[in-house]
């Protein structure tokens, strides 16, 4: 159960991305502001990867582990970042909530 429940929030996670992407593309002019907003979307985009990488090697990869758990707590912490200085937008909450639980089950993940 632990298992499909992390599948889902990378899922999530992805999804999140691919809309953080989508949202930085129709925006109109293309300017810095929207290259950081579409390099942000790739970066949630790859932490989600990071993931399904991690339930794929059933997690006995200690270094797959390592880097999935930095990545988990480095982009919830961004969140909560971003939600203290900055945006106190619906995405983040999300944002927090998906990596946060990203977290704990690459946490708790069996090997």
């Amino acid at each position: 159960m632990l298992r499909i429940s992390h599948q889902i929030i990378a899922c999530l996670i992805v999804l999140l991305g691919i809309v953080h992407l989508i949202f930085a593309t129709f925006r109109g002019n293309f300017n810095l502001n929207a290259l950081w907003f579409s390099g942000s979307g790739l970066a949630i985009i790859f932490a989600g990867f990071l993931n399904l990488a991690f339930i794929k090697s059933a997690p006995k990869d200690l270094l797959v582990r390592a880097l999935c758990v930095i990545a988990n707590l480095a982009c919830a912490i961004l969140f909560v970042v971003a939600l203290l200085t900055v945006l106190n937008e619906p995405q983040v909450f999300i944002g927090i909530a998906l990596f946060a639980l990203a977290t704990v089950f690459s946490f708790v993940q069996k090997s």
